[in-house]
């Protein structure tokens, strides 16, 4: 019999024991948005903005669920219309890393939980799944840049 690989969610629990949630974030505010590259877009840049675009919306909701009565100054952002995706997926990466701040600071006192790959997990857990899906997503509007 063989030894069945680790669940992706075991192996971000254990790399939690040793991470600084705190530098993680850092790295995430400082990471650059592939929408305001320079250069042009490929023909199918609208539904991978989109998309990704959801995808981040639906990021939020998990830690906005896990933030139930600690969610004062933090409000719902009104859709832009998506006619100026570029500006639209940058005010909401705002909103995800202001939301994903909180959810880290009333972690620091509070015993929250959020939604990552089918569970509930601790907000050091979260954000390395969270690093993950982010440079996922990145990728995929890199994809679409003309010359990549």
């Amino acid at each position: 019999m063989t030894t069945r690989d680790p669940h992706p969610l075991n192996l971000l629990r254990e790399e939690a024991r040793h991470a600084d949630p705190r530098a993680v974030q850092r790295d995430l505010n400082a990471r650059p948005l592939p929408t305001l590259a320079p250069g042009n877009w490929m023909a199918a840049a609208e539904e991978a903005l989109r998309d990704c675009i959801g995808m981040e919306r639906k990021i939020q909701m998990e830690m906005r669920i896990g933030l139930e009565g600690h969610l004062d100054g933090l409000p719902l952002r009104r859709t832009a219309p998506l006619a100026d995706m570029t500006t639209e997926h940058a005010e909401g990466r705002r909103m995800l890393l202001r939301v994903l701040d909180r959810l880290l600071t009333v972690g620091e006192t509070h015993d929250l939980r959020a939604w990552t790959m089918g569970e509930v997990v601790p907000p050091a857990v979260y954000i390395l799944a969270l690093r993950g899906r982010l440079a996922r997503l990145d990728g995929f509007i890199a994809e679409e840049r003309v010359g990549n």
